[in-house]
């Protein structure tokens, strides 16, 4: 894969789409004339809320080995396959965190970037390729239209439309989500992948949320609770965003339950939940993967048309 034959990922206005002028104070869209600034020495394009999460250093070392399981054992092969025949794949990646999985992607191969709207940026200058960062909202990404092969976020989704960094979901919450999945198709090319991830809200129990470092037990999940996700609830979200060609994917070595692990409880705790994982992986079972015996979703969306 030759990058000098290919241009480079552009960042525009999220208001307009307008080309922005870069100084070293300040950013300007040449079109609207709306600026933008600086932040932790990324340009910080936020439109429409941050997420103002608590972020410490035990928070920040778990995230890192854990997107680096993830972008080692589940991002890059699967994207592989899902983008097999495209050269230089362009691939966004939406609420990327600490941004390992730029730097981890990047050097594989993949035209990438990332986004994040939380305050993730401060351990941004120690990625090698920084380059790619930069702070946006998915309800308002700053690229153009049909700018990718593939955009994909990690647990997103519940995080929008609720309160705070909470699980208590607004009334507007579905709108909001709508907006981000619209968005994920507007940036995607025709033919383009959309792959998104949460825990199941069929599943009663919810491994992911609710918990501290030191508390390896699941917090109760009630189906109806609208904080999480179906595999249905995304259906209907990428199906009105223009992406009606949908499948849930294996979920196997999608986590690595690193923190979980270092308590024997937590061991105990995780050895059925891999067992359930590798077991609705397995192609016969697939049927499984969006009911209620499996506690986390991986849905790929296609973009068959544009809306």
């Amino acid at each position: 894969m030759n990058a000098e034959h290919v241009d480079p990922i552009r960042a525009v206005c999220p208001f307009c789409q307008g080309s922005l002028r870069f100084t070293p104070s300040q950013i300007a869209c040449t079109a609207c004339d709306r600026r933008f600034e600086y932040r932790d020495g990324f340009a910080d394009l936020i439109v429409g809320g941050r997420f103002d999460d608590d972020l410490g250093d035990e928070q920040t070392r778990y995230e890192e080995s854990s997107n680096e399981w993830l972008s080692r054992r589940y991002l890059m092969p699967t994207l592989r396959r899902l983008l097999q025949g495209i050269p230089h794949p362009r691939v966004l990646s939406l609420g990327c965190g600490t941004g390992v999985d730029i730097d981890l992607l990047a050097a594989d191969g993949f035209d990438i970037v990332g986004i994040d709207c939380g305050n993730r940026s401060e351990t941004w200058p120690r990625r090698v390729f920084r380059d790619r960062l930069c702070l946006a909202n998915g309800k308002h990404l700053p690229f153009e239209t049909g700018s990718f092969d593939a955009v994909y976020c990690g647990c997103v989704f519940p995080h929008v439309g609720v309160e705070g960094d909470s699980n208590r979901v607004r009334s507007d919450y579905r709108e909001e989500r709508l907006g981000i999945a619209r968005e994920m198709g507007r940036v995607l090319k025709r033919g383009g992948h959309a792959m998104v991830s949460s825990p199941n809200r069929l599943f009663p129990l919810d491994i992911f949320h609710g918990r501290s470092p030191d508390q390896p037990y699941p917090r109760l999940n009630a189906p109806w609770d609208p904080f999480l996700l179906s595999a249905g609830d995304y259906r209907r979200l990428f199906a009105a965003a223009g992406c009606q060609s949908t499948r849930l994917l294996p979920v196997k070595d999608y986590w690595g339950f690193i923190r979980m692990k270092r308590r024997l409880v937590g061991r105990m705790l995780a050895f059925p939940i891999e067992t359930i994982f590798n077991a609705v992986s397995i192609e016969t079972l697939r049927a499984l993967r969006g009911s209620v015996v499996n506690p986390w979703l991986v849905m790929e969306a296609e973009k068959t048309h544009v809306v």
